[in-house]
């Protein structure tokens, strides 16, 4: 008799369900604000021409402020002040009436005031030369407003694929987290922070020169020059004896030509950039509602919006829900 064997039903396998992703929707938010105030606001205070001009300003007056070019207008100006100095003895010694040589009249007349404009003007330039050096050496300045709205789009992005409610969002907040890390390094590795201050000061500095009514009186002052080295040149030539007041304006006459080779070409970096310097002026006042300056603000602001980039992207980490049962 062969007994059979009745067994229980075995018990279903219960498998718990995942704990839910847990993720608070006030980083997101934060992350596509930021993203989209850092895209939009480059574009909307015109920065990218701003700073364009900021760099074009910075390459156009690079050859004007190496030391071998400040020291060769100091030697341009001597030169020019011993031959008004030796026309004025000549002049004196030689009993030569007014008016026989009016071009050489009207320079002796203003030399005094020529030479003390080009002084001021070569000291003013001379004085910014260490803070221009900070600001050339600062990398990649006119990319700046590409970085800000590159991070900017990529910290929306984030921010929107957050607020969409899709699980995997790791990736997003990969490409948010580096975007804020960029931000953040920058101003650092560019020697962005110095060279601001310095851009500050020599903006500061130059406005006073890169105007159209400097240039004008300059380029005034170049005519009379002309006028003189031309007499100088031509019809007084004969006119001084030997002496020391005769090579003064012999060697006048032979520099010359590299004279007002340099004295035309700084003049024209002048005049051709007085709307780089007035934008980048611009760029500076961008910082006035704040009470501050735009350009020594720059790299602090980078570095403030980097950081709220990091702590949106950190606090938007998913997290599982802790199973109380």
């Amino acid at each position: 008799m062969t007994t059979s064997l009745s067994l229980p039903a075995a018990p279903p396998v219960l498998r718990s369900a995942a704990a839910p992703v847990r993720r608070s929707k006030v980083p997101a938010v934060v992350l596509l604000l930021l993203g989209a105030a850092l895209a939009l606001g480059p574009v909307v205070g015109g920065v990218f021409s701003k700073v364009a001009s900021g760099q074009q300003l910075i390459d156009a007056v690079a050859p004007h402020l190496t030391l071998d070019a400040l020291d060769r207008y100091d030697g341009d100006l001597a030169t020019l002040r011993n031959g008004a100095a030796a026309v004025d003895a000549v002049y004196a010694k030689q009993d030569v009436a007014r008016g026989t040589y009016p071009g050489l009249d009207e320079y002796r007349a203003k030399a005094g005031a020529i030479d003390r404009r080009a002084s001021d003007l070569l000291a003013t330039i001379r004085a910014s030369e260490p803070d221009y050096r900070e600001v050339a050496s600062i990398g990649g300045f006119d990319r700046v407003p590409f970085l800000v709205v590159a991070a900017g789009l990529s910290l929306a992005y984030a921010g929107g694929v957050l607020l969409g409610g899709r699980r995997r969002t790791g990736g997003a907040l990969v490409l948010a987290g580096v975007a804020s890390v960029a931000l953040i390094g920058y101003p650092f590795v560019s020697d962005l922070v110095s060279g601001s201050r310095a851009g500050e000061r020599l903006q500061a500095a130059l406005a006073p020169v890169m105007t159209h009514g400097v240039v004008e009186q300059q380029q005034r002052d170049f005519v009379v020059l002309v006028h003189a080295v031309g007499e100088l040149d031509t019809t007084f030539g004969d006119v001084p004896r030997a002496g020391r007041a005769a090579r003064d304006v012999a060697a006048l006459v032979k520099s010359w030509p590299a004279v007002s080779s340099d004295l035309a070409d700084l003049v024209g970096a002048l005049n051709d950039n007085i709307d780089n310097d007035r934008a980048l002026a611009d760029l500076d006042d961008l910082g006035k509602p704040l009470g501050t300056s735009g350009l020594v603000a720059l790299p602090w602001f980078l570095v403030g919006a980097g950081a709220v980039g990091v702590l949106a992207a950190l606090a938007s980490w998913p997290r599982r829900r802790k199973d109380t049962s």
